[in-house]
Protein backbone atom coordinates (compact mmCIF):
# COMPACT_ATOMS: atom_id res chain seq x y z
CA UNK A 1 0.00 0.00 0.00
CA UNK A 2 1.11 3.52 -0.68
CA UNK A 3 -0.05 6.89 0.59
CA UNK A 4 0.70 10.39 -0.63
CA UNK A 5 -0.04 13.29 1.70
CA UNK A 6 0.80 16.86 0.62
CA UNK A 7 3.60 18.35 2.69
CA UNK A 8 1.76 21.53 3.58
CA UNK A 9 -1.99 21.77 3.47
CA UNK A 10 -4.81 22.81 5.71
CA UNK A 11 -6.72 19.92 7.27
CA UNK A 12 -8.94 18.13 6.69
CA UNK A 13 -7.73 16.89 3.32
CA UNK A 14 -9.86 15.07 0.76
CA UNK A 15 -8.64 11.56 -0.07
CA UNK A 16 -8.81 9.54 -3.29
CA UNK A 17 -8.83 5.74 -3.14
CA UNK A 18 -7.28 4.54 -6.41
CA UNK A 19 -7.95 0.93 -7.47
CA UNK A 20 -5.42 -0.32 -9.99
CA UNK A 21 -5.79 -2.55 -13.02
CA UNK A 22 -4.78 -6.21 -13.29
CA UNK A 23 -1.12 -6.94 -12.44
CA UNK A 24 -0.46 -3.22 -12.09
CA UNK A 25 1.29 -1.98 -8.97
CA UNK A 26 1.00 1.83 -8.88
CA UNK A 27 2.81 2.42 -5.57
CA UNK A 28 5.51 4.81 -6.67
CA UNK A 29 6.14 8.48 -6.14
CA UNK A 30 5.57 9.63 -9.70
CA UNK A 31 2.23 7.87 -10.23
CA UNK A 32 0.20 10.09 -12.55
CA UNK A 33 -2.80 10.66 -10.28
CA UNK A 34 -0.71 12.13 -7.46
CA UNK A 35 0.58 15.07 -9.45
CA UNK A 36 -2.51 15.47 -11.64
CA UNK A 37 -4.89 15.92 -8.73
CA UNK A 38 -2.52 17.89 -6.51
CA UNK A 39 -1.94 20.38 -9.31
CA UNK A 40 -5.60 21.30 -8.74
CA UNK A 41 -5.71 21.29 -4.95
CA UNK A 42 -4.03 19.50 -2.05
CA UNK A 43 -5.36 15.95 -1.85
CA UNK A 44 -4.26 12.70 -0.27
CA UNK A 45 -3.97 9.70 -2.60
CA UNK A 46 -4.25 6.18 -1.20
CA UNK A 47 -2.79 3.43 -3.43
CA UNK A 48 -3.54 -0.04 -2.08
CA UNK A 49 -2.54 -3.12 -4.07
CA UNK A 50 -4.51 -6.28 -4.81
CA UNK A 51 -2.19 -9.29 -5.00
CA UNK A 52 -3.32 -11.78 -7.66
CA UNK A 53 -5.46 -14.64 -6.42
CA UNK A 54 -4.72 -18.28 -7.08
CA UNK A 55 -6.58 -18.17 -10.38
CA UNK A 56 -4.97 -14.85 -11.49
CA UNK A 57 -8.33 -13.96 -12.99
CA UNK A 58 -7.78 -10.19 -13.12
CA UNK A 59 -10.67 -9.77 -10.69
CA UNK A 60 -8.62 -9.36 -7.52
CA UNK A 61 -10.59 -6.36 -6.30
CA UNK A 62 -13.82 -8.23 -6.95
CA UNK A 63 -16.97 -6.81 -8.42
CA UNK A 64 -20.74 -7.06 -8.65
CA UNK A 65 -20.38 -10.69 -9.76
CA UNK A 66 -19.25 -11.69 -6.25
CA UNK A 67 -21.47 -12.65 -3.33
CA UNK A 68 -19.39 -10.59 -0.90
CA UNK A 69 -16.36 -8.32 -0.80
CA UNK A 70 -13.07 -10.02 -1.62
CA UNK A 71 -10.28 -9.95 1.00
CA UNK A 72 -8.21 -7.40 -0.97
CA UNK A 73 -11.10 -4.95 -0.89
CA UNK A 74 -11.86 -5.60 2.76
CA UNK A 75 -8.22 -4.88 3.59
CA UNK A 76 -8.15 -1.71 1.48
CA UNK A 77 -11.27 -0.32 3.15
CA UNK A 78 -9.97 -1.14 6.61
CA UNK A 79 -6.73 0.67 5.85
CA UNK A 80 -8.61 3.65 4.41
CA UNK A 81 -10.62 3.88 7.63
CA UNK A 82 -7.41 3.78 9.66
CA UNK A 83 -5.79 6.48 7.54
CA UNK A 84 -8.85 8.71 7.85
CA UNK A 85 -8.66 8.39 11.61
CA UNK A 86 -4.88 8.86 11.82
CA UNK A 87 -4.65 11.81 9.41
CA UNK A 88 -8.05 13.37 9.95
CA UNK A 89 -9.02 13.20 6.27
CA UNK A 90 -12.34 14.74 5.28
CA UNK A 91 -14.99 12.02 5.53
CA UNK A 92 -17.30 14.10 3.31
CA UNK A 93 -14.71 14.07 0.52
CA UNK A 94 -13.72 10.44 -0.02
CA UNK A 95 -13.35 9.69 -3.74
CA UNK A 96 -12.91 6.60 -5.92
CA UNK A 97 -10.94 6.20 -9.15
CA UNK A 98 -10.62 2.75 -10.72
CA UNK A 99 -9.24 1.47 -14.01
CA UNK A 100 -10.16 -1.88 -15.62
CA UNK A 101 -10.11 -4.36 -12.73
CA UNK A 102 -10.18 -1.31 -10.47
CA UNK A 103 -13.29 -0.08 -12.26
CA UNK A 104 -14.96 -3.36 -11.30
CA UNK A 105 -14.06 -2.61 -7.70
CA UNK A 106 -15.51 0.90 -7.95
CA UNK A 107 -18.87 -0.51 -9.03
CA UNK A 108 -18.81 -2.98 -6.15
CA UNK A 109 -18.12 -0.25 -3.59
CA UNK A 110 -20.87 1.98 -4.96
CA UNK A 111 -23.29 -0.94 -4.75
CA UNK A 112 -22.34 -1.86 -1.18
CA UNK A 113 -21.68 1.62 0.26
CA UNK A 114 -24.02 4.01 -1.57
CA UNK A 115 -23.71 6.72 1.07
CA UNK A 116 -19.97 6.67 1.67
CA UNK A 117 -18.15 8.21 -1.31
CA UNK A 118 -18.60 11.74 -2.58
CA UNK A 119 -17.76 10.89 -6.18
CA UNK A 120 -16.39 8.09 -8.33
CA UNK A 121 -14.74 7.39 -11.67
CA UNK A 122 -14.81 4.00 -13.40
CA UNK A 123 -12.66 3.58 -16.52
CA UNK A 124 -12.91 0.52 -18.82
CA UNK A 125 -14.50 -1.51 -16.04
CA UNK A 126 -16.92 -4.39 -15.98
CA UNK A 127 -20.14 -4.78 -14.00
CA UNK A 128 -23.27 -6.81 -13.98
CA UNK A 129 -26.42 -4.83 -14.68
CA UNK A 130 -27.43 -4.80 -11.05
CA UNK A 131 -27.55 -2.41 -8.05
CA UNK A 132 -28.31 0.59 -10.26
CA UNK A 133 -30.49 2.14 -7.54
CA UNK A 134 -27.57 2.04 -5.11
CA UNK A 135 -25.05 3.31 -7.67
CA UNK A 136 -27.37 6.20 -8.55
CA UNK A 137 -26.78 7.68 -5.09
CA UNK A 138 -23.14 8.62 -5.86
CA UNK A 139 -21.94 11.04 -8.55
CA UNK A 140 -20.28 8.76 -11.10
CA UNK A 141 -18.42 9.33 -14.36
CA UNK A 142 -18.03 6.23 -16.54
CA UNK A 143 -15.48 5.95 -19.37
CA UNK A 144 -15.11 3.19 -21.94
CA UNK A 145 -13.62 2.58 -25.36
CA UNK A 146 -16.06 1.44 -28.03
CA UNK A 147 -13.52 -1.08 -29.34
CA UNK A 148 -12.59 -2.56 -25.94
CA UNK A 149 -11.46 -6.15 -26.52
CA UNK A 150 -11.10 -7.02 -22.81
CA UNK A 151 -14.15 -5.58 -21.05
CA UNK A 152 -17.07 -5.31 -23.49
CA UNK A 153 -18.43 -1.79 -23.79
CA UNK A 154 -21.99 -3.17 -23.70
CA UNK A 155 -21.70 -3.70 -19.94
CA UNK A 156 -21.00 -0.05 -19.20
CA UNK A 157 -23.66 1.08 -21.65
CA UNK A 158 -26.16 -1.12 -19.83
CA UNK A 159 -25.34 0.01 -16.29
CA UNK A 160 -25.34 3.66 -17.38
CA UNK A 161 -28.83 3.29 -18.81
CA UNK A 162 -29.96 1.35 -15.75
CA UNK A 163 -28.76 4.11 -13.44
CA UNK A 164 -30.65 6.67 -15.52
CA UNK A 165 -33.75 4.47 -15.43
CA UNK A 166 -33.41 4.25 -11.64
CA UNK A 167 -33.69 8.03 -11.44
CA UNK A 168 -29.97 8.70 -11.29
CA UNK A 169 -29.20 12.28 -12.26
CA UNK A 170 -25.56 12.29 -11.10
CA UNK A 171 -24.11 9.89 -13.67
CA UNK A 172 -22.13 10.77 -16.78
CA UNK A 173 -20.94 8.48 -19.55
CA UNK A 174 -18.12 9.10 -22.03
CA UNK A 175 -17.38 6.62 -24.80
CA UNK A 176 -14.30 6.90 -26.97
CA UNK A 177 -14.95 5.73 -30.55
CA UNK A 178 -12.48 3.18 -31.92
CA UNK A 179 -10.38 2.99 -28.73
CA UNK A 180 -9.40 -0.37 -27.24
CA UNK A 181 -8.93 -1.11 -23.54
CA UNK A 182 -5.59 0.48 -22.64
CA UNK A 183 -5.86 3.45 -25.04
CA UNK A 184 -9.22 4.34 -23.48
CA UNK A 185 -7.69 4.22 -19.99
CA UNK A 186 -4.87 6.50 -21.10
CA UNK A 187 -7.27 8.86 -22.84
CA UNK A 188 -9.50 9.19 -19.77
CA UNK A 189 -6.50 10.29 -17.71
CA UNK A 190 -6.31 13.35 -19.97
CA UNK A 191 -10.04 14.07 -20.05
CA UNK A 192 -10.50 17.84 -19.58
CA UNK A 193 -12.26 18.73 -16.37
CA UNK A 194 -12.44 15.17 -15.01
CA UNK A 195 -10.46 15.67 -11.82
CA UNK A 196 -11.94 19.14 -11.28
CA UNK A 197 -15.36 17.49 -11.45
CA UNK A 198 -14.33 14.78 -8.99
CA UNK A 199 -12.96 17.19 -6.41
CA UNK A 200 -16.05 19.37 -6.68
CA UNK A 201 -18.27 16.59 -5.31
CA UNK A 202 -19.24 16.70 -1.64
CA UNK A 203 -21.22 14.42 0.60
CA UNK A 204 -24.03 16.35 2.26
Amino acid sequence: MGLYVPASAAAPLPVVLYLHACHNDPVYESFWLISAINDLQPCAVFLPTAPPGADSSCADWGGTYDGSLRPNMVNALAELDRLIEDYGFDTQRQYLYGESMGGEGVYRLLADFPGRFAGAVSVAGYTLNTAATEMAQTPLWIFHGAADSINPVANDRAIYQAILDAGGDQVQYTEYPDLDHVPAIERARLEPGLLDWLLAQRRQ
